[in-house]
This record gives structure tokens, C-alpha cells and sequence, in this order.
């Protein structure tokens, strides 16, 4: 199983902010949303290294509608934190990156 690439920790980490600050008006929206934008490219850049499920993408991009319809955001949020759980729970599975200029100390050459 390969190490999990510093992109998606990192992914995974704004999403959970995401989540947790969560806009309940339209004074918090705009920077949410701004946050969700760039959130949006970043994933868009090495989307291929991931297998991101559609309703990550509804989650980003849904913000007015669930501060506009609480049963819409209570729904879409309960299907975005299980899905982020298990992404985190998987991530937590994996081994960690090696620190970069680490060397190995199992030498099996001798």
C-alpha cells in the first residue's frame, strides 16, 4: 500500500475545516465559498490520484442551499461526514510518507 501523497492530507484537512465552519447565514457564506473555490482547484489539479465521489463536489459547491434549506443541509451533511470519515479512517490505514533526506536503516546488503 503506497504512503499517502501530502496533497490529499492536506485535502483531507481543509475539507474537515470545511465542515466544522460550516456558513449558517449569507454574512459567512462568501468566505466558506472562497475557501471551497480554492479548495476545488487544488483537488482539480491531481483529481487522476484521486477517487473523489460526487458528493464531495456537492458538499463544496452546495453552501447557499443548505444555509437556505436546513432539512437539504442536514441531509447533505450526513452523507459528506461519512464519507470524510471513512477518507480520514483510510488515511489513518496508511503508512506516512517518508520524511524527505530520511534513509532507511534496514541494510540488507552486507
Amino acid at each position: 500500500m503506497s504512503a499517502p501523497s501530502a496533497e490529499w492530507v492536506s485535502a483531507l484537512q481543509t475539507m474537515r475545516s470545511l465542515f466544522e465552519r460550516e456558513p449558517t447565514d449569507k454574512k459567512s457564506l462568501r468566505p466558506w465559498v472562497d475557501e471551497a473555490i480554492a479548495l476545488m482547484r487544488r483537488l482539480r489539479t491531481v483529481q487522476a490520484s484521486f477517487d473523489l465521489e460526487e458528493i464531495v463536489w456537492h458538499y463544496l459547491i452546495d453552501a447557499d442551499i443548505r444555509v437556505k434549506d436546513a432539512d437539504y443541509s442536514q441531509a447533505q451533511r450526513e452523507v459528506f461526514e461519512s464519507w470524510l470519515r471513512d477518507a480520514e479512517h483510510a488515511l489513518e490505514a496508511q503508512p506516512a510518507e517518508p520524511e524527505a533526506g530520511s534513509r532507511s536503516t534496514n541494510n540488507t546488503s552486507r
